[in-house]
C-alpha cells in the first residue's frame, strides 16, 4: 500500500496521497493553495525515510547538541581532595575517643 507525495510547482505546497493497490494509476492531487487557478500543478516528489535511532545514539546527539549548556547550568564539578582535607583536618580536632 503506497502512500505518494506531491508538491506543487507554482507554490510548492505538499500533499500526500494513499493508495489501496501499487498497479492503480496514480492521478495527482488538486493543490491545496490553488484558489481556481490553473497554473498549479502538482508533480509527484520523493518522500524521505524514517530513520529509528537507538538509545546511545539518542543521547551522543543530546550530549553534542546541549552538552555544553548542561555543562554551563551545572557549574564546575567539585574539588574531591578538598573535602577529603576538610574532613581530615576536622578530625584531628575531634576530641580523643575513650578505650
Amino acid at each position: 500500500m503506497p502512500l505518494y507525495e506531491f508538491a506543487c510547482e507554482n507554490c510548492g505546497a505538499h500533499k500526500e496521497l494513499f493508495q489501496q493497490r501499487m498497479a492503480t494509476e496514480v492521478e495527482p492531487p488538486a493543490c491545496p493553495a490553488a484558489s481556481g487557478d490553473t497554473e498549479h500543478r502538482m508533480r509527484k516528489v520523493m518522500s524521505g525515510f524514517a530513520h529509528h535511532l537507538s538509545f546511545a545514539t539518542k543521547v551522543a546527539e543530546a550530549e553534542a547538541n546541549f552538552g555544553a549548556e548542561v555543562d554551563a547550568a551545572m557549574g564546575p564539578e567539585p574539588d574531591i581532595g578538598k573535602f577529603a582535607r576538610k574532613y581530615e583536618q576536622a578530625s584531628k580536632e575531634l576530641p580523643p575517643t575513650e578505650s
